[in-house]
């Protein structure tokens, strides 16, 4: 079968395989030893417009008592609770109405938050660790507390989390299998090909890698070419994070600084539909900075 990249797919594999919610409720079970129904669960997943909206992994409601985030993170990132902190409360904003929040004399109940992190990265991390906001505060205070709990998923046979959690240990596999082949001297491509035959053939998750076969193959190539895509930029001075720096807030501003991020791709290179996921820019904007620049599109 010939698979070619759709480089504008904009979905992770982790977020693929979880926004279901029969997965995500055995991945709860997993995580807290609650069984919950799929039928009792609210998908709330953020999903940004612009470059810099706010925009997270997975989050889900449990009926009105409880509010879950999930975070997956391929390098270790120390600030999770600070970024969990700005997800739930835009979550919450979305929820409840701010004039109401503002003069209505009863409590108002919300529901309660728990916030999971996944990490698969290279750097060596202990299976589970418990993150706490108030670990970044200049000096000590009891005045706000978010604790985050992270689980190392690389795959290992000791790894009570994966033994657990069938689709959790499949994806886990599937990663590995991925990186294996790299290391062995495959281009990632084929790498991915061998990967999800392997899955397909071994009862790991095989019937969802048979009907989404293409969709995987695209998510993981984009997300490498991704990666590099942000890796030249960064070379070139003009970072996504100056881009987000340069806009403050302000629409022009970011689109503006996005272009340039564009023009640096364009001239190395890349892919059209790794600089249109990488900026927000469209196809059409795309075509004429190429076109205003001279450069072949």
């Amino acid at each position: 079968m010939c698979m070619k990249p759709k480089r504008t797919y904009k979905d992770s594999l982790f977020r693929h395989i979880f926004n279901d919610k029969r997965r995500l409720a055995s991945l709860y079970e997993s995580l807290t030893g609650r069984k919950v129904a799929p039928r009792d669960i609210a998908i709330t997943t953020l999903r940004g417009v612009f470059f810099n909206d706010i925009k997270n992994d997975i989050s889900f409601r449990i009926g009105d008592r409880d509010i879950i985030l999930m975070e997956h993170q391929s390098s270790w990132n120390p600030n999770m609770p600070l970024r969990m902190l700005w997800y739930v409360a835009k979550l919450y904003s979305r929820q409840l109405d701010s004039q109401e929040v503002v003069y209505r004399s009863r409590l108002i109940p919300i529901p309660a938050p728990e916030f999971y992190v996944f990490y698969n990265g290279s750097q060596d991390e202990p299976d589970y660790q418990k993150l706490r906001l108030s670990d970044a505060f200049a000096h000590a205070t009891d005045t706000l507390e978010l604790a985050v709990d992270c689980y190392n998923i690389n795959y290992s046979t000791q790894n009570k989390l994966l033994d657990s959690c069938y689709e959790l240990r499949c994806y886990s596999i599937f990663v590995q299998k991925v990186r294996e082949g790299i290391q062995n001297g495959l281009e990632l491509r084929t790498a991915i090909r061998q990967a999800i035959t392997y899955c397909k053939t071994h009862d790991l998750m095989g019937d969802y890698f048979q009907k989404n076969e293409s969709e995987v193959f695209d998510m993981v190539n984009f997300k490498w070419d991704q990666k590099r895509a942000l890796e030249v930029a960064k070379e070139d001075g003009v970072a996504i994070g100056e881009a987000r720096g340069e806009a403050r807030g302000k629409l022009l501003g970011e689109r503006n600084a996005m272009m340039k991020v564009a023009l640096s791709l364009l001239k190395k290179g890349l892919p059209v539909g790794v600089i249109t996921e990488s900026t927000n820019l469209s196809l059409e904007e795309v075509r004429k900075i190429a076109k205003d620049n001279g450069l072949a599109f």
